[in-house]
């Protein structure tokens, strides 16, 4: 309450204590991989494919570009990119150059992609029509040499200067390039180019390890930074045990996202049971098992091409989230058909799946008249509490949800007003969960409870500094197994 100190009338604005609670996002993607050029490291925000061919490049002979292609095609919205590679003492990390004079321009990545670069050198374009154009300032072409060989012109930078005085002008500041970077090492105008000169030098490093792609430094783990990713795949390392299980543990630490894996490929569904067991000593419900492998279109030959699954169920994924809410398992004729897909690796049969459902291994089926679809949605884990995997992201969900929601509730005075509050927000975003469907329940009492009051907040808790509040949900379960029971009716007696 303010202070008054002269009559008069004051205007005083009250909380309402109503701090609503909003969802967070469940269905951004999140891939680790090789790519044609980008950063190494960096996680770059993809929303799009042509996003992605922009920083990282079109399709090679690895997955990455082929998983995030099937991730957009979907119905992903938005995912996060780590390229993966490493540069050893026999086989450096190198980024192609070219000095010309003073003027050093580098590929603006690291890899071999870069000696495919070229630049011209050239007089600057007249500033204003009838001026001639200043002897000292130049133009920067930049040139790429694509797959099919073809040089195409990419760039353009123009009325440029190598004289620091000129801030807005100097080369540094003027080149903000897609494709290179450059470095002033002096005050000399760069030579004219009768043609462009290719950049040289750039190369791709050494292969990578497993410790390189989950191991304690792994680029995985560059992902740290980033709070908003939700589904994690790494299709290059598709099919290794030690990467599946460093997948899994890394989102289970994180506890706001989940790992979907492939099996390796070329495997019948004995060797797709052994690989699962394999990985059972490591048991987790924050990540799945998907089998087998698809055939897709291939752009980079013309023709198809096996690649893991794990590029399309991260996609099915997403856009089942945004379609249907987190609630809804990501499998079925509808939400599990795969877009991407022209045919399984291997056509399974009821009782081979028979094998491989039980133990967790999500089966990739090919039903006539319905096309390829996901046929199986759980988890890894040996609790029957998580065994599907909408229940376990539901959960990540209302976790995330309701931590950043309650921050407030931080230092406020821990008083049974507090705990109104606190209960009052909680319900009401609960309520909005349960009628979107993702609670069981005729009911909200029946869906879910929220407790904090006196009894879980007695003296010492108080105390000690802390607020209990205790919530449980019923989530919702797919219907997995559809029994019909028919038998024949009588004549003459009622049904």
């Amino acid at each position: 309450m303010g202070e008054y100190l002269s009559p008069g009338v004051y205007v005083e604005e009250v909380s309402s204590g109503i701090k609503p609670i909003e969802g967070v996002g469940t269905s951004t993607g999140a891939f680790v991989g090789i790519a044609e050029r980008g950063p190494v490291g960096t996680p770059v925000l993809c929303t799009n494919w042509s996003q992605f061919t922009k920083a990282f490049g079109s399709f090679t002979e690895n997955y990455l570009a082929y998983a995030v292609f099937q991730f957009f095609n979907e119905g992903g919205t938005k995912c996060y990119v780590v390229r993966a590679a490493k540069g050893t003492i026999a086989k450096p990390l190198i980024k192609a150059e070219k000095v010309i004079d003073d003027l050093t321009v580098r590929a603006n990545s690291e890899g071999a992609w870069g000696n495919a670069l070229s630049v011209a050198v050239s007089a600057e374009t007249a500033v204003v029509p009838g001026d001639t154009a200043r002897t000292n300032y130049f133009k920067l072409t930049v040139f790429y040499k694509d797959k099919e060989k073809e040089v195409k012109e990419v760039e353009v930078f123009d009325n440029l200067t190598m004289d620091e005085t000129k801030v807005k002008d100097h080369v540094v500041t003027k080149v903000q390039s897609k494709w290179i970077q450059v470095v002033d090492k002096g005050s000399v105008r760069p030579t004219d180019t009768t043609a462009p000169v290719a950049l040289a030098g750039g190369a791709d490093g050494g292969p990578l390890l497993l410790t390189d792609w989950a191991g304690a430094d792994g680029f995985i783990y560059k992902f740290d930074p980033v709070d908003d990713i939700n589904i994690v795949a790494i299709p290059d390392a598709a099919g290794d045990n030690t990467v599946t299980q460093a997948g899994y543990t890394y989102c289970e630490n994180r506890k706001d996202c989940f790992f979907v894996a492939d099996t390796p490929i070329g495997k019948n569904p004995q060797d797709a049971v052994k690989f699962r067991m394999d990985i059972g000593k490591f048991n987790s419900s924050f990540g799945a098992l998907y089998y087998p492998w698809i055939r897709v279109a291939d752009p980079l030959t013309g023709g198809t091409k096996l690649v893991p699954p794990s590029g399309a169920i991260v996609g099915t994924i997403s856009h089942t989230d945004v379609a249907r809410g987190v609630h809804k398992a990501p499998a079925g004729i509808d939400e599990g058909y795969l877009n991407s897909a022209l045919d399984v690796e291997l056509a399974l049969t009821k009782g081979e799946h028979d094998t491989l459902n039980p133990i967790g291994v999500n089966v990739i089926r090919s039903f006539p008249g319905s096309g390829i679809v996901v046929w199986g949605a759980r988890t890894l884990s040996a609790d029957a509490e998580w065994k599907y995997i909408n229940v376990r992201r539901l959960f990540l969900f209302l976790e995330e949800s309701i931590l950043k929601g309650t921050q407030w509730v931080v230092f406020e005075p821990n008083t049974p007003m507090l705990w109104g509050k606190v209960k009052r927000n909680i319900t009401a975003f609960l309520t909005r969960v349960w009628r979107d469907g993702a609670l069981f329940g005729l009911t909200a009492d029946e869906a879910f409870f929220v407790k904090v009051d006196a009894e879980n907040n007695p003296e010492e808790v108080i105390n000690a500094g802390q607020l209990i509040i205790e919530i449980g949900v019923a989530p919702v379960k797919p219907a997995e197994f559809v029994i019909i029971r028919i038998s024949q009716k009588t004549l003459g007696k009622a049904a």
